[in-house]
């Protein structure tokens, strides 16, 4: 045995992380993902997406579980730890601002993604038209309106008409916005998550039910939903493809996600080569 070994937590952002936009996970990052593991340490998501959201090549990587819903639920193997929701007040003033602002949604709730039609054919298109590619949507669920039996644990907006930092500003006493991080202009694209929630305490959360401290953690990220998960943890990486104000939080920087970024990382990890 080892005695010098340190066993880390690992987390990881999804989409513009582990995924290029709209594509697989790169070899590169299976194999580093396989190596953390076979050296004994623990790997987890750490994303914006809902648990059902997943492909089913992220569902076949060996994590240890997750953080969904950018901190709302979190899952440990197939058990789920924690689940936040919005409340009524919450619910409510959500849908004044799409009411209001007249706002394509997309609605995460316990077990699968709500949306419309119309805001289903927005988002492919605005996406498409950004990244020349989308990414899969087969899970989501295509309704008339949101069910009122249904709770609400992430949710996205979407403006046709450019409407969204104002909408933003009508939302944030009550629920927080951040930019979206697909590419879509910030005028036209936002995520919208629970107060009190995000990356960070869902980080912190795991964390707590090993038994294990802050100085343990190492986490990726590309996007400004990933900023105070990589202030948090004790490593923050963000990667070469990541917005300007990640980089600048981030400990180290790494190659873009399709230049095996990951894999890069992770081999100056535990060589020692990057320490903080």
């Amino acid at each position: 045995m080892d005695h010098n070994f340190v066993m880390m937590n690992f987390f990881f952002d999804v989409d513009g992380t582990l995924l290029p936009f709209g594509r697989a996970v790169p070899q590169s990052t299976v194999s580093a993902l396989k190596r953390l593991k076979d050296e004994g340490h623990r790997i987890f998501l750490c994303t914006g997406r809902s648990y059902d959201e997943l492909t089913p090549q992220l569902r076949e990587l060996p994590f240890d579980g997750g953080v969904y819903s950018s901190g709302a639920t979190i899952r440990i193997g197939e058990k789920i730890i924690f689940h936040a929701t919005a409340s009524e007040k919450q619910r409510k003033h959500f849908f004044s601002a799409v009411e209001r602002f007249d706002l394509l949604w997309i609605v995460q709730s316990n077990d699968c993604t709500f949306t419309t039609q119309k805001g289903l054919d927005s988002y492919n298109n605005m996406v498409m038209k950004v990244n020349g590619r989308t990414i899969d949507l087969s899970s989501f669920v295509v309704v008339p309106s949101y069910p009122q039996d249904r709770e609400i644990t992430k949710m996205f907006l979407v403006s046709e008409e450019g409407r969204i930092l104002e909408a933003r500003k009508f939302l944030d006493p009550i629920l927080c916005t951040v930019n979206n991080t697909v590419g879509i202009p910030e005028t036209m694209a936002c995520e919208v998550t629970i107060p009190d929630f995000s990356k960070a305490t869902g980080v912190k959360q795991v964390l707590n039910y090993y038994g294990n401290g802050v100085e343990s953690s190492v986490c990726f990220g590309d996007g400004e939903n990933d900023l105070d998960m990589v202030e948090y943890c004790h490593m923050g990486i963000a990667m070469g493809n990541a917005c300007a104000v990640l980089k600048e939080k981030a400990n180290f920087v790494t190659k873009a996600v399709q230049d095996n970024g990951i894999d890069f990382a992770i081999e100056n990890i535990l060589s020692g080569r990057w320490k903080v």
